[in-house]
C-alpha cells in the first residue's frame, strides 16, 4: 500500500513537469577499411570470425553493404543509424555519445583516426542541427591528445567544460534552468594497466598511476558535493563501467581499487543521482548498485553498441532513446532500437525498427534502484520470463542461427541465468566471485536444501530454448 502510493506520488510529481528525450549511442567502431568487394575475413580492418576457435565462421560469404558480425561498422551502418535517430524522434535535449568511436586497430595512423573522428563529428553534427552532442572518452580513442578532441568537439562543449577536458578528458555540463546536470568521466584513467592505452597528457602517452590519476577523483566529488549544496540532481556518464562483463564470465576492466571507490562514491551521493549511462560491454543490460546494509540505492543503465562486432560474441547494432522529466531528471522510460543485420543486407536497406520500451518489456511501474533489483530477482524464478525477455534483449534479438552457436557462450544451461543474475547485482569483482561460486555449488549440490534452487534453474532453461525457437 505504502509503495503504491509513493509511486503514484512520483507520477503525479512527474506529470506536472516537461517530458524530454535524448538520445544514447555508444561504440561505433567506425572501420574506414570496411569494404563490400571481398569476404568478411579480409575486407575490414579487426576481423572477429576466428574467435574461440572458429565458433562463428561468417567468412564464407560476401561482406554486407550494412557489416558484417565479424566486422567493425561500416561508414553505411553508421550513416543509416544517424538517419534512424534523426526520423525516429529529432526532437530532443541532447545526445550521450559514449567513447569508442574507432575500430579497434592500433595501427591506424594519428591522421588517420582523427580524420575518422572528424568524419563522425561531422555527422551528428547535420544530423542533430543546432542540438549538443556529448561525447564521453572511450579506451579505443587513442592516438589523440585532449587538445586535439577539444577542438574537434568544440562547438559541443562550453568554455568551462573545455577548461578540464583539455587537462584530463572529463567535464560536466550544468542544466542552470533546469536543476541537472551531467557529468562526463574519463574512464581511461581507471582502467587496469593492460587495458589503459589512453594518453592521459597533451601530447604524451605516460600514464599516472597513483592513487587519483589526474585528479578526477577530487575533481568528481568536488561536482557531486557541489551539486548537492544547489539541490540539482545528476546524470553520471562515462565508457567503462563498473563491474563484470556479462559476456565474459569474470572478466573486468577498471582497476579493482577504483572500481571499489565509485561504488563507495555513488552510495554517499545516490540521493541526487538520476541515472548513470555506460557503453563498452557492447550488450543491453543493467547494474544495481547497493548500499552498504544491502538496500538497493542506485542504477546504471549499459546500452548496445552500434558495432556488431565483439570479443565475447556478435550483436546487432542498437540505439537507445530515452524519455526522461526535463525539471528533474527523472529517466521515465527508454525506446531500444535495433537493426537486423542480415535482413537490412539482404535487402539493401537499414530498417531500424523498436526492439522493445523498459518498462512494458519487463512489466514494470517505474525505474528506480528497487524495481530493478526486484527484476534482476526475477532472473531465477521458474514462473517468470523477465530471464528470457532478458536474455533475447541483450544480444539485441540476434538471429536464430548466430545465437545457437554463442547462447551464454555455449548450450544454455542454469549456470546462464546464474553469471548474469551475479553480473547485474554484484559490482565489485570478489563479490560476483562469491556470488557466482555459491550458488553454482548449490547447482551442483544434491542435499535436500538445494533441490529447489536446483530444479528452479533448471525449468528455467527449458523454458528459454522453448522460448528462444518459438519467436525465432
Amino acid at each position: 500500500m505504502i509503495r503504491d502510493y509513493l509511486i503514484l506520488l512520483s507520477w503525479l510529481c512527474v506529470a506536472q513537469g516537461k517530458i524530454g528525450y535524448f538520445w544514447h549511442i555508444t561504440d561505433i567502431h567506425y572501420d574506414p577499411k570496411y569494404a563490400t568487394q571481398g569476404n568478411a575475413a579480409s575486407m575490414c580492418w579487426n576481423t572477429r570470425n576466428a574467435i574461440d576457435g572458429g565458433r562463428l565462421r561468417l567468412d564464407r560469404k560476401l561482406a554486407g553493404k550494412f557489416g558484417d558480425y565479424s566486422c567493425d561498422s561500416p561508414w553505411a551502418l553508421i550513416e543509416s543509424a544517424a538517419r534512424a535517430m534523426r526520423s525516429k524522434h529529432g526532437d530532443i535535449e541532447f545526445v550521450l555519445w559514449t567513447g569508442d568511436a574507432l575500430t579497434r586497430n592500433a595501427d591506424m595512423s594519428a591522421e588517420l583516426r582523427l580524420q575518422c573522428l572528424r568524419n563522425l563529428t561531422e555527422l551528428l553534427h547535420r544530423t542533430f542541427k543546432g542540438q549538443f552532442v556529448f561525447p564521453a572518452l572511450g579506451h579505443e580513442d587513442t592516438g589523440l591528445n585532449y587538445t586535439q578532441l577539444a577542438y574537434v568537439w568544440q562547438s559541443w562543449l562550453p568554455p568551462e567544460a573545455v577548461d578540464t577536458f583539455v587537462k584530463a578528458g572529463y567535464y560536466t555540463i550544468e542544466q542552470r534552468s533546469k536543476k541537472y546536470r551531467i557529468v562526463f568521466l574519463n574512464t581511461n584513467l581507471w582502467l587496469n594497466p593492460v587495458d589503459n592505452r589512453m594518453p592521459h597528457r597533451t601530447g604524451s602517452s605516460t600514464v599516472d598511476n597513483t592513487q587519483d590519476p589526474f585528479g578526477q577523483w577530487l575533481w568528481f566529488q568536488s561536482v557531486l558535493e557541489n551539486a548537492r549544496k544547489k539541490r540539482e540532481t545528476v546524470y553520471i556518464v562515462g565508457h567503462t563501467p563498473p563491474g563484470v562483463d556479462d559476456h565474459e564470465s569474470g572478466a573486468v576492466a577498471l582497476n579493482e581499487r577504483h572500481n571499489t571507490k565509485y561504488l563507495q562514491v555513488v552510495r554517499l551521493y545516490s540521493d541526487i543521482i538520476r541515472g548513470q549511462f555506460f557503453g563498452h560491454w557492447h550488450s543491453d543490460t543493467f547494474r544495481v548498485i547497493y548500499s552498504d546494509t544491502g538496500l538497493p540505492v542506485s542504477w546504471i543503465m549499459m546500452a548496445p553498441s552500434v558495432t556488431p562486432s565483439t570479443s565475447g560474441g556478435p550483436n546487432n547494432p542498437g540505439l537507445r532513446l530515452y524519455e526522461f522529466e526535463t525539471n528533474s531528471g527523472q529517466i521515465l522510460d527508454y525506446t531500444q532500437y535495433y537493426l537486423n543485420l542480415p535482413e537490412a543486407n539482404s535487402i539493401g536497406k537499414a530498417n531500424w525498427i523498436v526492439e522493445y520500451s523498459l518498462l512494458d518489456y519487463y512489466e514494470l511501474q517505474e525505474i528506480s534502484p528497487i524495481t530493478l533489483h526486484d527484476l534482476a530477482d526475477r532472473f531465477t524464478q521458474s514462473n517468470d520470463y523477465a530471464f528470457v525477455r532478458y536474455y533475447a534483449a541483450n544480444t539485441v534479438s540476434l538471429p536464430r542461427e548466430v545465437e545457437q552457436i554463442w547462447g551464454c557462450g555455449g548450450p544454455l544451461n542454469g549456470v546462464c541465468a546464474l553469471h548474469h543474475y551475479c553480473t547485474v547485482t554484484r559490482l565489485n569483482p570478489e563479490s560476483y566471485r562469491e556470488c557466482y561460486s555459491s550458488y553454482a555449488y548449490a547447482l551442483a549440490s544434491t542435499g535436500p536444501s538445494t533441490v529447489r534452487l536446483y530444479y528452479a534453474l533448471h525449468l528455467l532453461v527449458l523454458l528459454i530454448c522453448a522460448k528462444v525457437l518459438n519467436d525465432r
